[in-house]
């Protein structure tokens, strides 16, 4: 069995950690190698005896000494049925070989049967590895074979005869290599197929049918006599391998509750090493190879946070190459990277992006600015009409000073500059649409447009010709069928001149009702993804009488799909036209409730 040494507490003795280069280039590692049974109690059950015959078995996997055997026997009068042997070996191990040493010296004769299982859930279910026969085909319909023909065969039991035995000081040993005579053995380290079939947390031993000695050794005559008509005779029961750490440990030591776990390295985790440690999710874990150690990487947060996310779709758009999404980050900064400054500050270029200190509230001039945004980068205000400068804190050539904090900057009007502004107001009336006027808020009106939201203004900035506009959608009372809308942050697009003439007019720290089209006038905008507000859109500052009413609306909208559906089937039906159904449909309710014929008329425009 080998001596004390191949204990789980084992250390190595090597001047520097395996698992790195000299250089602290990370290298694949693996832990020791060790008997996985040594001093784990065997279960040994009988068919007919019951399932605990003989429990907390240690004569099994003491140590073994060939000089003065300690013999495990299996009573008289339990020649017939099956004897099961259950090693737990606690954690999972990539089972090497597992071997039996029987008592006896001389040859089992025939019948022999007897299968190796393993248990990849601590006992709850149970896989075949081997079977020894000396009839497979009859008794467990396989035929006698040593070597795996195909590569979907090796992942599955092969059943041959074991004799000759392997003859050793003390008995004869019958030993299973869990990976002889399978095809992807030499490639092992890259086959996921053939790692799955090594672990195990339990091995298993079923004796179908107990043989008789065919001839005794030179042993010693009370020995001989006290075993030979015991059914079942064995000395020692070995499980050779590592702990599962996947490449990524080369010890495994028992914790403080006695459990075995692997120490891990390479910024890994978890009793098998097989997760990233918290902070060390830029790239998905991956099993250790001797050509690519796969170590867990740092996200990289610039030192304003320490802790993150893996992000697969993020990871597959850099190119395989990062995918960590850095969660809280402080100092007032934002972003994947906490690269960016949050709203309402700006970066301070004279600190590092690492600094504590690099990003900066923004210098906005309480009257001439509209809130207290500004650019991110540039820390530029967003200035009223009349006012500029980066901190919007003077008024721009043609305006002077005036006296309402709401317009701190007027127009020093001259004849010319009032007939460009006349001739500019009448263009926005021509060009926005009338229902920007006036809008009643009417189930008409909810049926009007695609989407419905709630949403609060919360910056915006110039961007070419667009205006990008940050807000915060608090309620989606109603979107289409593939909206991409949900609640929480968005980003709503506004062109420039629609903007300009206040087509729709949005402001900084207000609440509104945006009803608008999925497609717009203008679809969407420079991304496909990106949501428009044009000048097709409406937006109404927001009520809170509202609410209730929208709600309703939505309520009716339900209805309404279901009614829908009532509607194509009774056309489909009929054979009646869609107009037919409608003018049919305003006649039967010529007396019926404004409500109801507006809730119809948006019925039938659907199908139209």
């Amino acid at each position: 069995r080998g001596s004390r040494g191949c204990a789980m507490a084992s250390s190595w003795t090597s001047p520097h950690d395996p698992c790195y280069h000299l250089d602290g280039r990370p290298r694949h590692c693996l832990s020791e190698f060790i008997n996985a049974a040594y001093g784990v109690p065997v279960n040994a059950s009988h068919s007919q005896q019951g399932p605990d015959y003989d429990s907390n078995i240690i004569t099994l996997t003491d140590l073994h000494n060939p000089h003065n055997l300690t013999c495990w026997m299996a009573h008289r009068g339990t020649d017939t049925g099956e004897w099961v042997l259950t090693v737990p070996l606690g954690r999972r191990f990539e089972i090497t070989y597992i071997s039996l040493q029987f008592c006896h010296q001389g040859e089992p004769s025939d019948p022999i049967s007897i299968s190796i299982l393993k248990s990849m859930d601590f006992g709850r279910t149970w896989r075949p590895m081997q079977h020894y026969s000396s009839d497979c085909l009859g008794n467990f319909g396989l035929p006698s074979q040593t070597v795996a023909q195909t590569r979907h065969q090796e992942t599955e039991p092969l059943c041959s005869d074991p004799r000759p035995l392997q003859k050793q000081r003390g008995g004869m040993v019958l030993a299973f290599s869990t990976l002889d005579g399978r095809p992807s053995s030499p490639d092992f380290d890259h086959s996921p197929t053939l790692q799955d079939w090594v672990t195990a947390t339990d091995i298993r031993v079923v004796f179908h049918q107990l043989s008789k000695v065919a001839k005794a050794g030179n042993l010693d005559k009370k020995q001989e006599a006290r075993w030979r008509d015991a059914p079942l005779a064995l000395s020692d029961l070995q499980v050779g391998g590592r702990c599962k750490c996947n490449g990524h440990a080369s010890r495994c030591r028992r914790d403080d509750t006695g459990r075995a776990v692997c120490v891990c390295e390479h910024h890994t985790a978890g009793p098998d090493c097989d997760v990233c440690e918290d902070f060390y999710f830029d790239r998905p874990w991956h099993r250790a190879t001797p050509t690519h150690p796969n170590p867990c990487v740092a996200c990289e947060c610039n030192g304003h946070s320490n802790k993150c996310r893996f992000s697969m779709e993020v990871f597959q758009q850099s190119g395989r190459h990062s995918g960590g999404v850095c969660q809280k980050c402080r100092h007032h900064t934002a972003g994947r990277h906490c690269q960016y400054c949050q709203n309402g500050y700006t970066r301070n270029h004279s600190k590092p992006l690492n600094h504590r200190k690099a990003c900066q509230p923004c210098q906005c001039h309480p009257l001439g600015a509209v809130g207290r945004w500004c650019n991110q980068t540039s820390g530029q205000c967003l200035c009223r009409e009349g006012v500029m400068g980066l901190r919007c804190n003077r008024c721009a050539p043609g305006y002077k000073q005036g006296k309402s904090p709401l317009r701190p900057c007027i127009r020093k009007f001259t004849a010319t500059i009032y007939a460009k502004e006349e001739s500019r107001k009448r263009e926005c009336v021509s060009y926005c649409q009338p229902s920007q006027v006036k809008v009643r808020m009417n189930l008409e009106t909810y049926c009007l447009k695609d989407y419905v939201l709630k949403v609060q203004v919360r910056g915006m900035e110039r961007s070419g010709p667009w205006w990008q506009f940050s807000i915060s959608v608090q309620t989606v009372f109603r979107t289409g069928s593939t909206s991409r809308v949900r609640r929480g942050p968005q980003s709503l697009w506004v062109p420039d001149r629609d903007l300009g003439c206040g087509c729709p007019a949005l402001h900084v720290g207000r609440t509104y009702l945006l009803i608008g089209a999925e497609e717009g006038e203008r679809g969407w905008g420079p991304e496909e993804s990106r949501l428009v507000a044009d000048r097709s859109t409406l937006a109404l500052q927001w009520r809170e009488h509202w609410s209730p009413k929208l709600r309703g609306f939505r309520g009716a909208t339900i209805k309404k799909e279901k009614k829908v559906l009532f509607l194509h089937f009774f056309l489909k039906v009929s054979g009646k036209t869609e107009v037919t159904l409608y003018r049919e449909t305003l006649n039967t309710h010529e007396h019926t409730h404004t409500h109801t014929h507006t809730l119809l008329l948006c019925d039938v425009q659907m199908l139209i």
